[in-house]
């Protein structure tokens, strides 16, 4: 399994770079692989692992952590900045407050939309999700 550093190393990183194509190995799954509608956008899910790869253009640009069991995907086991069962409260007095925050409501066409916060990190952006029971559900990296 990769450490925290490792994945941010990944940012950036090209689909042909054998740091990307060894993940695979560090996980012990292959991914299932899905094609964005316009083409510029690769989803690699390790789905019993429980994260997500977003490659646009062919280069790493989000990587998605999964807090809690949803769209086929299973509660990663790694090392987060936060503890996996976070609230938001415990997440800011940890990492401190965030550059922005949002969701909490509920949207007439895609229904609730969870609560976020962002932080700008030194080379990347972290953004953390909280469900509806303000218990961490998605921790994504971000170029």
């Amino acid at each position: 399994m990769l450490i925290w550093n490792e994945f941010i190393k990944l940012l950036g990183c090209s689909k042909l770079d054998s740091k990307f194509i060894n993940v695979s190995g560090d996980f012990n799954e292959l991914p299932k692989l899905e094609e964005g509608v316009l083409g510029d956008r690769e989803y690699y899910s390790f789905l019993h692992s429980g994260v997500l790869f977003l490659l646009e253009d062919e280069v790493v640009d989000q990587i998605t952590f999964y807090a809690e069991k949803v769209d086929g995907f299973s509660v990663y086991k790694g090392e987060l900045p936060v503890s996996i069962d976070s609230s938001e409260h415990e997440a800011v007095q940890i990492l401190g407050h965030p550059l922005a925050s949002g969701g909490g409501k509920m949207d007439a066409l895609m229904g609730y939309i969870d609560r976020w916060v962002k932080y700008e990190k030194e080379g990347y952006a972290l953004h953390l999700q909280f469900n509806q029971n303000d218990n961490l559900s998605r921790v994504t990296l971000m170029k």
